[in-house]
């Protein structure tokens, strides 16, 4: 058996590197009011997904909060159940979901309109049921998933969380963050260490 591993392996990252290059050229003014939603919200940035989804919402969650942004993941299939109970008319939600067709989030819109929270939408599909029903749509659109099968989650799983990514950063920075701010959210570990370092 011919094993060629790392002709796979270049072949996903340059997709990859084509997809996020592509997400970068046709960022366009829903970005911007998808930074402003989240810089003058009063209550927290809550993200919600599940499968692949879910786990892109969850460490999104886990940067803003890094980045002295307040936010929290909330599993789709569990809001149903109760945790819905969370959502306020102070919050954004930042709803994920490469097809926008995701039963589970659908489900949760009207009820998130009701509170009268903010919906910021971070899907594959603008044009999506999902899309259509939120405040901002931000599209990751791309032609297919990377590497040689086609259909295994990657390219939409990276370009959400590259997305993500990239509205901390922005609010984060429009808010005047500095390193020694930082430190004070990430004490621990190397980065802690390393700051620590640098602001004595």
């Amino acid at each position: 058996m011919n094993q060629n591993y790392l002709t796979v392996g270049k072949q996903v990252l340059d997709d990859e590197i084509r997809d996020l290059q592509t997400l970068s050229a046709h960022l366009n003014d829903s970005f911007n009011r998808a930074c402003r939603l989240i810089d003058t919200c009063q209550g927290r940035v809550i993200f919600i997904g599940i499968g692949h989804s879910g786990h892109v919402a969850a460490k999104s969650a886990s940067s803003f909060n890094s980045l002295g942004l307040h936010a929290f993941f909330l599993h789709a299939a569990e809001a149903v159940h109760g945790e819905l109970g969370a959502v306020t008319g102070q919050d954004v939600c930042v709803l994920i979901s490469n097809s926008g067709e995701t039963d589970e989030l659908l489900a949760l819109l009207p009820r998130i309109r009701s509170v009268g929270a903010k919906r910021i939408a971070v899907v594959g599909k603008p044009n999506s049921s999902l899309g259509k029903g939120c405040d901002v749509t931000l599209s990751t659109e791309f032609q297919q998933e990377a590497g040689p099968l086609k259909f295994a989650g990657s390219s939409s799983a990276l370009l959400a969380m590259a997305l993500c990514d990239a509205l901390a950063m922005a609010v984060a920075q429009a808010r005047g963050l500095t390193a020694e701010g930082y430190s004070q959210h990430h004490p621990g570990g190397a980065v802690g260490k390393q700051l620590r370092k640098d602001l004595a």
